[in-house]
């Protein structure tokens, strides 16, 4: 995937006129922070360019919540700082330039999201069309009903319409699919894409992979507080270079010692990870001349972040 710069953004983007063209998105730089005991995270920096999605990933507890919260200025850093589009962390300027997707979101019962959508844009000089947030977000069964019987799934699509209300330079969604069906994860999805290719920038957090493959051009990986990890998806599955080799024997063929040594047996399929995919099908098929339906597939994202990532803390 290519890195989308602000230059190519189209001259008539009203977010061209805010004077963010020429800085980072987010330039931060030896984030530390600490909640009593715990070392919640330590010397950690980030670079977010104009017109780039970044996915953020991590175990639970890795320190990805602090990361977010000390970006938009909900927290103060115990040392380092950063910058929102050349603003210091948490002043009045860099919120302007933000929209956020929170992980939990709770509405007034009594109010229709027309009504919350309409209050919040009122607050930005260019907010997005309604008519944008309710197509984009699948709000248009939804947008005129009171909020007290929504679904999880329904606050969500709500939630992330706020998000993009203002027609922000830079959104944080942590979770930002978390509790909407399929439709509404494919309707973020390509909005998401499209809010890239345009030239805002995105930070999302996600226990989804084919949602970071979708809509990430970049991602960084963070273990115990530490930046352990930072590549293009393309990079990083050169990085790794493994593929899995896999293929299914007749019932009554022979299983030779070292198939059950060095494969694993998974639903009818034997298979291995190797970094020299060529080598081991010419073995298995000089040595098995009986196999069926012999399969070389490179790993899936998960898979490869999760090899480097063992790489990484060993």
């Amino acid at each position: 995937m290519q890195v989308r710069h602000q230059t190519d953004r189209p001259l008539s983007d009203p977010r061209s006129a805010r004077g963010t063209e020429t800085a980072l998105a987010i330039d931060a730089q030896g984030l530390g922070k600490r909640f009593g005991t715990l070392q919640a995270l330590r010397d950690f920096s980030l670079v977010l360019r104009p017109g780039e999605a970044l996915g953020l990933i991590g175990t639970n507890g890795a320190g990805k919540s602090t990361v977010l919260k000390l970006l938009q200025g909900l927290r103060s850093p115990d040392s380092g700082g950063g910058r929102i589009f050349g603003h210091p962390l948490g002043s009045h300027a860099a919120k302007q330039l933000v929209g956020i997707t929170p992980q939990n979101a709770d509405f007034p019962e009594q109010i229709t999201p027309r009504e919350l959508l309409g209050y919040a844009a009122g607050h930005f000089t260019r907010p997005k069309p309604m008519a944008e947030l309710i197509a984009a977000f699948g709000l248009d069964r939804l947008i005129d009903r009171r909020m007290g019987g929504f679904s999880g799934g329904e606050k969500r699509r709500v939630a992330l319409a706020l998000a993009f209300v203002g027609n922000p330079s830079l959104v944080f969604l942590d979770e930002p699919t978390s509790g909407l069906d399929t439709v509404g994860q494919d309707l973020f999805r390509a909005y998401a894409r499209a809010y890239a290719d345009a030239g805002g920038s995105l930070l999302l957090t996600s226990h989804h992979w084919d949602e970071i493959e979708q809509v990430c051009d970049r991602i960084v990986m963070i273990d115990r507080g530490r930046q352990i990890l930072e590549g293009t998806l393309r990079d990083i599955r050169r990085r790794a270079g493994r593929c899995r080799v896999s293929f299914a024997l007749a019932e009554d063929a022979g299983r030779p010692a070292w198939l059950t040594r060095d494969f694993l047996l998974e639903a009818g399929r034997w298979q291995k990870v190797t970094a020299d995919s060529d080598a081991l099908v010419r073995f298995v098929l000089r040595e098995l001349p009986d196999l069926r339906a012999l399969q070389v597939t490179p790993l899936d994202l998960k898979d490869t972040i999760a090899e480097l990532r063992e790489e990484a803390t060993a």
